[in-house]
């Protein structure tokens, strides 16, 4: 079985570098898109299992795309980015699906702990220990 393919989605060219760099030291496959339309132009051609996707984008947003992707691609995991830790926000990435919702600037630790739990590697568990 290969590794899960993770999609970067953001605007923001150093922020990708740096999580590709991360998702794919941690053994995913990944690849990279800097726009909601792009990305879906790329899960078109070869769906991705999880979508890490910021929220704060030009054009389309990343709450629309997490709703595309989930209408297309309903086994497709989710995990929301952003700089903005706001209540609304959250509870909208969760009612439209997304199964983790991680700020910047980020922890990799609590990114790596979303991207494991969102592929199935391991299961939650609290962050107390580490």
């Amino acid at each position: 079985m290969s590794e899960p393919q993770v999609l970067v989605v953001d605007d923001e060219g150093f922020v990708r570098a740096l999580l590709v760099r991360w998702i794919a030291g941690w053994g995913y496959r990944v690849r990279e898109a800097v726009s909601a339309l792009e990305a879906l132009d790329a899960m078109a051609v070869e769906p991705a299992d999880i979508v890490l996707c910021d929220i704060d984008m030009p054009g389309h947003d990343g709450l629309w795309l997490a709703e595309q992707v989930l209408a297309r691609w309903p086994a497709t995991a989710i995990i929301m980015a952003t700089g903005r830790d706001e209540s609304d926000v959250v509870r909208t990435s969760r009612t439209l699906g997304a199964v983790a919702y991680v700020l910047k600037p980020f922890d990799s630790y609590l990114l790596q702990q979303a991207l494991d739990q969102a592929s199935g590697r391991v299961r939650f568990r609290p962050s107390a220990d580490r």
